[in-house]
Protein backbone atom coordinates (compact mmCIF):
# COMPACT_ATOMS: atom_id res chain seq x y z
CA UNK A 1 0.00 0.00 0.00
CA UNK A 2 1.14 3.54 -0.72
CA UNK A 3 2.86 4.97 2.41
CA UNK A 4 0.66 8.05 2.30
CA UNK A 5 -2.49 5.93 2.26
CA UNK A 6 -1.07 3.70 4.99
CA UNK A 7 -0.58 6.73 7.22
CA UNK A 8 -4.09 7.95 6.39
CA UNK A 9 -5.54 4.53 7.25
CA UNK A 10 -3.67 4.47 10.55
CA UNK A 11 -4.96 7.96 11.45
CA UNK A 12 -8.56 7.08 10.61
CA UNK A 13 -8.39 3.94 12.76
CA UNK A 14 -6.84 5.92 15.64
CA UNK A 15 -9.72 8.39 15.51
CA UNK A 16 -12.54 5.85 15.50
CA UNK A 17 -10.88 3.65 18.12
CA UNK A 18 -10.79 6.60 20.51
CA UNK A 19 -14.46 6.83 21.40
CA UNK A 20 -13.91 9.83 23.64
CA UNK A 21 -12.38 11.73 20.73
CA UNK A 22 -15.36 10.91 18.52
CA UNK A 23 -17.82 12.08 21.18
CA UNK A 24 -15.95 15.31 21.91
CA UNK A 25 -15.62 16.12 18.21
CA UNK A 26 -19.42 15.97 18.05
CA UNK A 27 -19.83 18.11 21.16
CA UNK A 28 -20.76 21.19 19.13
CA UNK A 29 -23.50 19.19 17.41
CA UNK A 30 -24.86 17.96 20.75
CA UNK A 31 -24.90 21.53 22.08
CA UNK A 32 -26.77 22.72 18.99
CA UNK A 33 -29.38 19.98 19.31
CA UNK A 34 -29.93 20.65 23.01
CA UNK A 35 -30.20 24.42 22.55
CA UNK A 36 -32.58 23.95 19.65
CA UNK A 37 -34.88 21.55 21.45
CA UNK A 38 -34.86 23.49 24.73
CA UNK A 39 -35.03 27.08 23.48
CA UNK A 40 -34.68 27.86 19.80
CA UNK A 41 -37.44 25.70 18.30
CA UNK A 42 -40.31 27.30 20.19
CA UNK A 43 -38.85 30.80 19.90
CA UNK A 44 -38.38 30.56 16.15
CA UNK A 45 -41.73 28.95 15.36
CA UNK A 46 -43.58 31.43 17.58
CA UNK A 47 -42.02 34.25 15.57
CA UNK A 48 -44.18 33.12 12.63
CA UNK A 49 -47.48 32.14 14.30
CA UNK A 50 -49.54 32.30 11.10
CA UNK A 51 -47.23 30.10 9.03
CA UNK A 52 -48.38 26.49 8.83
CA UNK A 53 -45.58 23.96 8.72
CA UNK A 54 -43.00 26.30 10.26
CA UNK A 55 -41.89 23.68 12.79
CA UNK A 56 -40.85 21.32 9.98
CA UNK A 57 -39.01 24.14 8.23
CA UNK A 58 -37.14 24.99 11.42
CA UNK A 59 -36.20 21.34 11.87
CA UNK A 60 -34.73 21.26 8.36
CA UNK A 61 -32.96 24.58 9.01
CA UNK A 62 -31.19 23.31 12.13
CA UNK A 63 -30.27 20.00 10.50
CA UNK A 64 -28.71 21.83 7.56
CA UNK A 65 -26.72 24.00 9.95
CA UNK A 66 -25.43 20.92 11.74
CA UNK A 67 -24.22 19.49 8.43
CA UNK A 68 -22.27 22.70 7.89
CA UNK A 69 -20.26 22.42 11.11
CA UNK A 70 -19.71 18.64 11.44
CA UNK A 71 -16.72 18.59 9.02
CA UNK A 72 -15.02 21.33 11.05
CA UNK A 73 -15.40 19.76 14.49
CA UNK A 74 -14.67 16.19 13.36
CA UNK A 75 -11.61 17.37 11.40
CA UNK A 76 -10.29 18.99 14.54
CA UNK A 77 -10.95 15.81 16.50
CA UNK A 78 -9.18 13.72 13.88
CA UNK A 79 -6.09 15.93 13.89
CA UNK A 80 -5.56 15.27 17.58
CA UNK A 81 -3.54 12.26 16.41
CA UNK A 82 -1.13 14.51 14.51
CA UNK A 83 -0.61 16.81 17.49
CA UNK A 84 -0.03 13.83 19.77
CA UNK A 85 2.48 12.42 17.27
CA UNK A 86 4.45 15.64 17.50
CA UNK A 87 4.18 15.91 21.29
CA UNK A 88 5.19 12.27 21.87
CA UNK A 89 8.02 12.19 19.33
CA UNK A 90 6.31 9.75 16.97
CA UNK A 91 6.52 12.32 14.19
CA UNK A 92 10.31 11.95 14.15
CA UNK A 93 9.86 8.22 13.58
CA UNK A 94 7.54 8.93 10.67
CA UNK A 95 9.92 11.48 9.13
CA UNK A 96 12.86 9.06 9.11
CA UNK A 97 10.90 6.79 6.76
CA UNK A 98 11.29 7.25 2.96
CA UNK A 99 8.15 9.43 3.03
CA UNK A 100 8.75 13.03 2.02
CA UNK A 101 7.31 15.85 4.19
CA UNK A 102 4.53 16.62 1.73
CA UNK A 103 3.51 12.94 1.70
CA UNK A 104 3.27 12.98 5.49
CA UNK A 105 1.11 16.10 5.31
CA UNK A 106 -1.03 14.50 2.61
CA UNK A 107 -1.54 11.44 4.80
CA UNK A 108 -2.94 13.57 7.61
CA UNK A 109 -5.09 15.65 5.26
CA UNK A 110 -6.54 12.56 3.54
CA UNK A 111 -7.36 10.92 6.86
CA UNK A 112 -8.97 14.12 8.14
CA UNK A 113 -11.01 14.44 4.95
CA UNK A 114 -12.18 10.82 5.23
CA UNK A 115 -13.17 11.27 8.88
CA UNK A 116 -15.10 14.43 8.04
CA UNK A 117 -16.79 12.78 5.07
CA UNK A 118 -17.77 9.64 7.00
CA UNK A 119 -19.12 11.56 9.97
CA UNK A 120 -20.95 14.00 7.69
CA UNK A 121 -22.52 11.15 5.73
CA UNK A 122 -23.73 9.51 8.94
CA UNK A 123 -25.09 12.85 10.13
CA UNK A 124 -26.91 13.38 6.82
CA UNK A 125 -28.50 9.94 7.11
CA UNK A 126 -29.71 10.71 10.64
CA UNK A 127 -31.00 14.14 9.58
CA UNK A 128 -32.91 12.80 6.58
CA UNK A 129 -34.40 9.99 8.67
CA UNK A 130 -35.51 12.46 11.36
CA UNK A 131 -37.04 14.87 8.84
CA UNK A 132 -38.82 12.03 7.05
CA UNK A 133 -40.29 10.71 10.31
CA UNK A 134 -41.48 14.18 11.38
CA UNK A 135 -43.12 14.75 7.99
CA UNK A 136 -40.90 17.57 6.75
CA UNK A 137 -41.13 17.93 2.94
CA UNK A 138 -38.04 16.46 1.26
CA UNK A 139 -37.17 15.80 -2.34
CA UNK A 140 -34.80 13.25 -3.82
CA UNK A 141 -32.91 16.01 -5.62
CA UNK A 142 -32.49 17.94 -2.37
CA UNK A 143 -31.11 14.89 -0.57
CA UNK A 144 -28.79 14.07 -3.50
CA UNK A 145 -27.54 17.67 -3.63
CA UNK A 146 -26.83 17.56 0.10
CA UNK A 147 -24.90 14.32 -0.35
CA UNK A 148 -22.76 15.88 -3.10
CA UNK A 149 -22.13 18.97 -0.95
CA UNK A 150 -20.56 16.75 1.70
CA UNK A 151 -17.45 16.46 -0.47
CA UNK A 152 -16.47 20.16 -0.72
CA UNK A 153 -17.62 20.71 2.84
CA UNK A 154 -15.41 17.93 4.21
CA UNK A 155 -12.46 18.90 2.01
CA UNK A 156 -12.66 22.52 3.07
CA UNK A 157 -12.97 21.68 6.75
CA UNK A 158 -10.07 19.23 6.66
CA UNK A 159 -7.61 21.52 4.86
CA UNK A 160 -8.44 24.66 6.84
CA UNK A 161 -8.27 22.95 10.22
CA UNK A 162 -5.08 21.11 9.20
CA UNK A 163 -3.41 24.36 8.15
CA UNK A 164 -4.12 25.83 11.58
CA UNK A 165 -3.32 22.81 13.75
CA UNK A 166 -0.12 22.03 11.85
CA UNK A 167 1.53 24.85 13.80
CA UNK A 168 0.63 23.41 17.22
CA UNK A 169 3.35 21.59 19.11
CA UNK A 170 1.56 20.66 22.35
CA UNK A 171 -1.64 18.87 23.23
CA UNK A 172 -2.53 21.69 25.61
CA UNK A 173 -2.53 24.28 22.82
CA UNK A 174 -4.56 21.94 20.65
CA UNK A 175 -7.11 21.31 23.43
CA UNK A 176 -7.62 25.06 23.85
CA UNK A 177 -8.07 25.49 20.10
CA UNK A 178 -10.51 22.59 19.96
CA UNK A 179 -12.69 24.05 22.72
CA UNK A 180 -12.76 27.47 21.04
CA UNK A 181 -13.65 25.99 17.65
CA UNK A 182 -16.39 23.79 19.11
CA UNK A 183 -18.01 26.77 20.81
CA UNK A 184 -17.54 29.45 18.16
CA UNK A 185 -18.38 27.54 14.99
CA UNK A 186 -22.05 27.26 15.94
CA UNK A 187 -22.29 31.03 16.41
CA UNK A 188 -20.30 31.94 13.32
CA UNK A 189 -22.35 29.60 11.10
CA UNK A 190 -25.58 31.19 12.32
CA UNK A 191 -26.93 28.17 14.19
CA UNK A 192 -27.01 29.13 17.87
CA UNK A 193 -28.38 32.48 16.77
CA UNK A 194 -29.83 33.24 13.31
CA UNK A 195 -27.72 35.55 11.18
CA UNK A 196 -30.36 38.29 11.24
CA UNK A 197 -30.23 38.48 15.04
CA UNK A 198 -26.45 38.98 15.20
CA UNK A 199 -24.71 42.37 15.50
CA UNK A 200 -23.40 43.71 12.21
CA UNK A 201 -19.77 42.91 13.07
CA UNK A 202 -20.65 39.35 13.98
CA UNK A 203 -22.53 38.94 10.71
CA UNK A 204 -19.48 40.05 8.75
CA UNK A 205 -17.20 37.62 10.60
CA UNK A 206 -19.74 34.82 10.19
CA UNK A 207 -20.03 35.44 6.46
CA UNK A 208 -16.25 35.17 6.10
CA UNK A 209 -16.29 31.65 7.56
CA UNK A 210 -16.57 28.96 4.84
CA UNK A 211 -18.73 26.77 7.11
CA UNK A 212 -21.41 29.48 7.00
CA UNK A 213 -21.56 29.22 3.22
CA UNK A 214 -21.74 25.44 3.36
CA UNK A 215 -24.53 25.69 5.94
CA UNK A 216 -26.40 28.07 3.62
CA UNK A 217 -26.02 25.61 0.73
CA UNK A 218 -27.28 22.74 2.90
CA UNK A 219 -30.24 24.89 3.98
CA UNK A 220 -31.15 25.51 0.37
CA UNK A 221 -31.05 21.81 -0.50
CA UNK A 222 -32.62 20.35 2.66
CA UNK A 223 -35.04 23.09 3.69
CA UNK A 224 -35.92 24.51 0.27
CA UNK A 225 -39.01 22.34 -0.24
CA UNK A 226 -40.36 23.05 3.24
CA UNK A 227 -39.74 26.77 2.79
CA UNK A 228 -41.60 26.74 -0.53
CA UNK A 229 -44.63 25.13 1.13
CA UNK A 230 -44.63 27.41 4.17
CA UNK A 231 -44.27 30.65 2.21
CA UNK A 232 -46.53 29.68 -0.69
CA UNK A 233 -48.69 32.73 -1.34
CA UNK A 234 -46.77 34.93 1.11
CA UNK A 235 -45.45 38.32 -0.05
CA UNK A 236 -42.02 38.26 -1.65
CA UNK A 237 -40.74 40.72 0.96
CA UNK A 238 -41.66 38.29 3.76
CA UNK A 239 -39.80 35.42 2.12
CA UNK A 240 -36.75 37.58 1.36
CA UNK A 241 -36.62 38.80 4.95
CA UNK A 242 -36.85 35.23 6.25
CA UNK A 243 -34.09 34.01 3.93
CA UNK A 244 -31.76 36.80 5.03
CA UNK A 245 -32.52 36.49 8.74
CA UNK A 246 -32.10 32.70 8.80
CA UNK A 247 -28.89 32.58 6.79
CA UNK A 248 -30.21 31.17 3.53
CA UNK A 249 -28.87 34.23 1.72
CA UNK A 250 -25.48 35.65 2.68
CA UNK A 251 -24.07 39.03 1.73
CA UNK A 252 -20.86 40.93 2.39
CA UNK A 253 -20.40 44.64 1.77
CA UNK A 254 -23.49 44.74 -0.41
CA UNK A 255 -22.39 41.73 -2.47
CA UNK A 256 -25.02 38.98 -2.50
CA UNK A 257 -23.75 35.41 -2.59
CA UNK A 258 -25.62 32.88 -4.70
CA UNK A 259 -24.89 29.12 -4.52
CA UNK A 260 -22.24 29.30 -7.24
CA UNK A 261 -20.36 32.23 -5.69
CA UNK A 262 -20.57 30.61 -2.25
CA UNK A 263 -18.89 27.49 -3.63
CA UNK A 264 -16.27 29.61 -5.35
CA UNK A 265 -15.62 31.48 -2.11
CA UNK A 266 -15.26 28.25 -0.13
CA UNK A 267 -12.89 26.91 -2.80
CA UNK A 268 -10.79 30.09 -2.77
CA UNK A 269 -10.45 30.14 1.03
CA UNK A 270 -9.60 26.42 1.04
CA UNK A 271 -6.85 26.96 -1.54
CA UNK A 272 -5.51 29.86 0.54
CA UNK A 273 -5.23 27.66 3.62
CA UNK A 274 -3.72 24.88 1.52
CA UNK A 275 -1.02 27.34 0.47
CA UNK A 276 -0.48 28.26 4.13
CA UNK A 277 -0.10 24.56 4.96
CA UNK A 278 2.42 24.08 2.13
CA UNK A 279 4.45 27.08 3.31
CA UNK A 280 4.44 25.64 6.82
CA UNK A 281 5.66 22.27 5.54
CA UNK A 282 8.52 23.86 3.61
CA UNK A 283 9.48 25.97 6.58
CA UNK A 284 9.81 22.88 8.78
CA UNK A 285 11.95 20.90 6.34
Amino acid sequence: MNPCLSLARRNVLCYFRDRASVVFSLMAVLIVVLLYLLFLRNMLTESYPDMEGMSGLMDAWIMAGILGIVPVTTSAGSLQTMVEDRANGRMRDILVTPMRPWEVAAGYIVSTFLVGLIMSALTLAVCVAYLAVTGCPLSASGILTSAVLLIPSSLSGSIIVYAITSYFRSTGAFSGFFVVVSVLIGFLAGIYMPMGMMPDGMQIVGTLVPASHMAALFRESLAGDAMGDVFAGAPTETLDSFRTDMGFDLSLGGFQFDPATSLLYVTAVTLLFFAIAVIGIRGRR
